[in-house]
């Protein structure tokens, strides 16, 4: 069963009411436009919009809140500032949907929508996306930013769109445990059981369990190679990817940018369970709606495969490898090795205020990057 279903049974928050899901055919999928050297903030300085295009950098993700203040009021001011400057210097501008920046009016509102896990510690890293309330508000937002873009004239600006649904933005819940204790993720994963087996009794059977209702089954502590942990993380991860759905859906019912992005980390295989990070899954699917033509992956050691990342680029994305968003300039270099030696087709060079003055005049980090990007579109590895 799932968890949209779920969602519109509890009476509570109708995900159809703001998302009509269009799939499209690989044919009639567009074209993936060419980002490669990618930046990503609020800027601070129009001058720094001048000093990325002289580097090098070819795309900037620009972060806009789907969240309102307490007074119900939206700030959008950064894309009306930014997106003409952005394109009047050359740049691709991706409106980055910055949904995990939960504030903290609607903390003290709805204290049981945050992430919970076995132990009791709440996590304010996202809001639980097995909560209404918080579907109600991200979906509303994101209605707010497309109406405000074309209220504006600014839609025609945009290029991409970066729907952020977990821990900072990514495909991905924090690692370390699972982080659906919460009222709604329990409700969700026993309905979700529910939908699987036809009777509790089926369910003992499969499991190798003795429980007398499926209201008496809580998630797993740790991850184990057991068939109530398999099913577990079918719910986990499924219910990441019907978020992602789901909110991607709101603006491609209004919009159709060229190229939609994903921050998609690999993670270490240990953590994926807890993390839900699987990045192969959750594309592949999104490409198939014709919703992913970009995933900025992790380049970090020990994190992912060259063979992982292939894998992204067969399904036909390009891959930008990431790291460190305000890196030193050995850290710019290091990233810059590491993603050129996983495929990745490009680079994520951080935020601008590490890279330039506000005047625009590039650092040692600054020029450490623009030497890295001749070497690699000269087609040499970074040196």
């Amino acid at each position: 069963m799932q968890r949209r279903e779920f969602l519109g049974r509890m009476g509570q928050c109708l995900i159809g009411a703001y998302v009509e899901v269009h799939n499209k055919s690989a044919e009639t999928r567009k074209s993936v436009q060419p980002v490669q050297f990618v930046s990503w903030g609020g800027i601070g300085s129009p001058n720094r919009v001048k000093g990325a295009a002289s580097l090098g950098i070819d795309t900037h993700r620009l972060p806009l809140s789907p969240w309102p203040n307490a007074q119900g009021e939206y700030d959008f001011q950064a894309a009306a500032i930014y997106l003409p400057l952005l394109k009047r210097f050359g740049l691709k501008t991706v409106v980055s949907i910055f949904s995990h920046g939960v504030p903290d009016w609607f903390w003290q509102k709805y204290p049981d929508t945050k992430p919970k896990n076995a132990q009791g510690e709440h996590g304010t890293w996202a809001g639980s996306i097995w909560s209404p309330q918080v579907h109600v508000e991200v979906l509303k937002g994101i209605q707010e930013i497309i109406a405000y873009l074309s209220r504006h004239e600014l839609l025609h600006l945009v290029d991409g769109v970066e729907v952020g649904v977990g821990m900072e933005g990514q495909l991905s819940y924090l690692w370390g445990s699972f982080w659906a204790f919460d009222p709604y993720a329990l409700m969700a994963y026993r309905y979700f059981l529910r939908g699987r087996f036809p009777s509790i009794k089926y369910l003992n059977t499969m499991w190798g369990t003795r429980y007398v209702e499926f209201a008496d089954i809580l998630p797993p502590l740790r991850y184990e190679q057991t068939a109530a942990c398999r099913t577990f993380l079918d719910f986990y991860r499924q219910s990441i990817l019907e978020t992602a759905e789901a909110w991607s859906g709101a603006v491609a019912t209004r919009f159709q940018p060229k190229s939609w992005v994903w921050l998609s980390h690999f993670i270490a295989p240990d953590q994926r369970p807890y993390a839900a990070r699987y990045p192969e899954y959750y594309l592949c699917h999104l490409h198939r709606l014709g919703r992913a033509d970009v995933a900025i992956v992790s380049v970090v050691p020990g994190w992912q495969t060259r063979q992982e990342v292939d894998g992204l680029r067969r399904l036909g994305l390009r891959t930008i490898g990431e790291w460190d968003i305000t890196p030193t300039p050995n850290r710019q270099l290091q990233q810059a090795q590491l993603a050129w030696d996983l495929g990745c087709d490009g680079l994520f060079v951080g935020v601008l205020e590490n890279l330039m003055d506000e005047q625009g005049h590039l650092n040692e980090v600054g020029s450490t990057t623009q030497r890295i990007i001749e070497q690699w579109r000269s087609g040499k590895r970074p040196v």
